[in-house]
């Protein structure tokens, strides 16, 4: 039976769907982004599209893997899948079945087809040209300018359910693709990429240099409705399943916060506005709080956003400072516990500003803007009657905020 079922996924695999038209890529604007999640690429990752003209994409779609047909119904006003391009991924070839799970040797991990063009995911090692064991590198041929110089991520694996994440995801953009990788852990037996227009993905982790690997490349404007790990061993399903449902903006590399096992409450989503003024004379500014099972993110007048882990918290957290959109300004987020009504944070240079906290769904979160110059040292909360309720030192900037706000 396991045998058919394998034969069955891979056959599934293959089917390849057809192309929606897509526009040609621009070539302006070579800003790169990356998402920062906590992972271990215990490598270099070299995504190549290996086609010429590789099109501009208009973001949202995946290929159906289903356990039927694979095939979607269209959309009911226009083409299928709303007009974005088909998106599949037909797992790389020369495969090895090992204890692990399948097993790579020239470390293609992933390959696909994104509006008919194909792409391919490579794990390379540490050498010469790249000295870093722990990071990937991308690169899309033709057009996009997913390029760059080896991006390094502190090591922390994929773990096991109720000790860690199922799968660590991290990736990176340029202004019309993004590319995304997993690290699996042992337990994945699949994954299941659910886009909003609903195409999906179905991903099976291959293993390079000791490491269990996902990944897939999507348009930039695609946003993604949840990720579901499979849950077993490497040959085998459990039945058991974990999900992931992140902060996707339009335009923006999606945040995958928490994992929701079977069973467990789904935070739910909440947004409003925890901060804002008037910087200088003339300048506004206002912080929007999204939060849900991604946990909190801020978006500053409508550009870049910063995330926090999902609360409530315990005691006051702050995150910053980070690249903002207003001009001359760094900003400064804040979780603190029920009970707290302010917050003044101490800042380099004798200066201090001061939050009040606002609820947005079960968190309670403050955004202020500082000079770019200045750096949070010390925090102090108290309570609606004045009464300290507690004083401790501002962490170093954490690596929870994928983007300046």
């Amino acid at each position: 039976m396991n045998n058919l079922k394998e034969d069955l996924d891979r056959a599934l695999r293959a089917v390849t769907f057809g192309e929606a038209p897509v526009e040609r890529a621009k070539q302006s604007g070579r800003r790169i982004r990356t998402r920062r999640r906590v992972a271990l690429l215990a490598g270099a990752l070299a995504v190549a599209a290996v086609a010429a003209g590789y099109p501009a994409l208009a973001r949202n779609s995946a290929a159906p893997p289903a356990p039927a047909t694979g095939t979607k119904s269209p959309a009911p006003h226009g083409q299928p899948y709303g007009g974005d391009p088909v998106i599949t991924d037909i797992g790389p070839g020369g495969t090895t079945r090992a204890a692990g799970g399948l097993a790579t040797s020239d470390g293609v991990i992933a390959k696909g087809t994104m509006g008919g063009v194909p792409w391919q995911v490579t794990v390379d090692g540490s050498g010469a040209a790249n000295a870093v064991p722990s990071c990937f590198t991308v690169s899309v041929e033709s057009a996009g300018d997913l390029t760059g110089s080896c991006v390094g991520f502190p090591a922390s694996k994929a773990g096991l359910p109720n000790s860690g994440d199922p799968v660590i995801l991290t990736g990176l953009s340029d202004t019309v693709t993004e590319a995304s990788v997993g690290e699996a852990a042992s337990v994945v037996s699949y994954v299941i990429v659910n886009f909003a227009d609903g195409q999906q993905l179905k991903l099976i982790p291959v293993t390079a240099r000791g490491h269990r690997y996902i990944a897939w490349i999507a348009p930039l404007s695609m946003t993604i409705g949840s990720v579901v790990a499979h849950l077993g061993g490497p040959y085998s399903d459990s039945g058991q399943t974990a999900t992931a449902i992140p902060f996707d903006q339009p335009g923006q590399m999606p945040v995958f916060g928490q994992w929701q096992r079977q069973g467990q409450p789904v935070p739910e989503k909440a947004s409003g506005v925890i901060g804002g003024g008037v910087v200088g004379s003339h300048t506004l500014w206002s912080a929007i709080a999204y939060v849900g099972p991604w946990g909190s993110c801020v978006v500053v007048n409508g550009q870049g956003f910063a995330c926090m882990p999902f609360g409530p918290v315990s005691t006051v957290t702050i995150l910053g400072p980070v690249k903002s959109s207003v001009p001359g300004q760094q900003l400064i987020i804040g979780d603190v516990p029920a009970g707290v009504a302010k917050v003044r944070v101490a800042l380099t240079g004798g200066k201090a500003v001061t939050a009040r906290p606002v609820a947005v769904g079960s968190s309670r979160l403050f955004a202020v803007t500082v000079s770019v110059n200045a750096t949070p040292t010390r925090w102090t909360s108290y309570d609606a009657a004045g009464h300290q309720t507690g004083t401790a030192p501002v962490a170093p900037p954490s690596s929870a905020a994928p983007t300046g706000a």
